[in-house]
């Protein structure tokens, strides 16, 4: 996708693999909502956290794509028995949309090229006629309500790769350890972790009241160097701060939101992006947010340069 070899592609997301490489990479992508894409034929890594989005130049080609592989399907249990049609003349006047943010928690943790084109991005937003509203997320511990979940699913779903030595295999000693200590899993911590899960749900409808969509960044810098290890959660907060946005990515997959990610930058060369969340199922209205975004701006049509 990032070389320009293909109009479009499929991930999948269990916490973060839509919306990381696309951040890093300066592509379009959509993580649908959960259920809206049939998993079948995807190897399985979570079976309540797995979803299959597309990757595209533009918003519009996310659209198309959707339109295309969402709908019900009776062999995945997770499938939420609807369809998407791609309406690229939105009803619903993007003046009359709020749109949320929360520009200090972002600060306080990424790079500043990173957070000057967060800023830039939402500037062009507010040229949209959007709304711009200051909010903040729920606070959840999301990370590891997240991590309970996947360990015990990816337990059962992986044991006899584990139990029969096969693991050892992987080149990641860290995947190894982690791999073999999700067999450990309490039952209990695993039930803890879902009945939080709705808690965060809940809390995530009455925000989305107040807010039509939320907008943060798509990681909090540029993609790290080969020889550094890639920390998918983002930077620690500090000692009894509040959730940053960075947060989002746990919680949009816990609550099984859909994202947009949008090229909006570059930091030292790389790319950044901007990601929009929205409501289960409003595919529709991302999308329009995004087409305007991108009709402002050319970010998805730049290459780092040198390339």
């Amino acid at each position: 996708m990032a070389a320009g070899l293909v109009p479009f592609s499929l991930g999948s997301e269990t916490s973060g693999s839509i919306v990381t490489p696309a951040s890093y990479c300066g592509v379009t992508a959509l993580r649908p909502t959960y259920g809206l894409v049939s998993r079948r034929g995807a190897m399985a890594l979570s079976w309540t956290l797995d979803k299959l989005g597309p990757f595209a130049h533009t918003a519009e080609d996310c659209g198309l794509v959707l339109q295309v592989i969402a709908g019900k399907d009776g062999k995945d249990p997770g499938s939420a028995g609807k369809s998407f049609y791609y309406t690229p003349q939105y009803a619903r006047p993007l003046k009359e949309l709020k749109v949320g943010f929360a520009p200090v928690d972002f600060a306080d943790r990424a790079e500043a090229p990173a957070r000057a084109a967060f800023a830039a991005a939402l500037g062009v937003l507010k040229d949209t006629g959007v709304q711009l509203v200051e909010t903040k997320l729920p606070p959840f511990p999301y990370g590891p309500v997240l991590s309970a979940i996947l360990a015990a699913e990816q337990a059962s779903i992986f044991e006899q790769f584990i139990t029969s030595g096969k693991v050892d295999e992987l080149a990641d000693q860290g995947q190894i350890a982690g791999l073999k200590a999700s067999l450990e899993l309490p039952a209990k911590d695993y039930l803890k972790a879902q009945r939080v899960r709705r808690l965060i749900q809940d809390a995530f409808s009455r925000l989305f009241a107040e807010v039509d969509v939320l907008v943060a960044p798509g990681r909090s810098g540029a993609a790290t160097k080969l020889d550094q290890r890639l920390d998918v959660g983002g930077p620690p907060a500090p000692a009894g701060a509040a959730p940053g946005f960075q947060g989002i990515i746990p919680a949009g997959n816990l609550a099984g939101l859909p994202a947009l990610v949008l090229p909006c930058g570059f930091a030292e060369n790389l790319p950044v992006a901007l990601q929009i969340v929205g409501v289960p199922f409003a595919e529709n209205t991302l999308l329009a947010i995004g087409r305007e975004f991108q009709a402002r701006t050319d970010w998805h049509k730049r290459r780092p340069p040198g390339m």
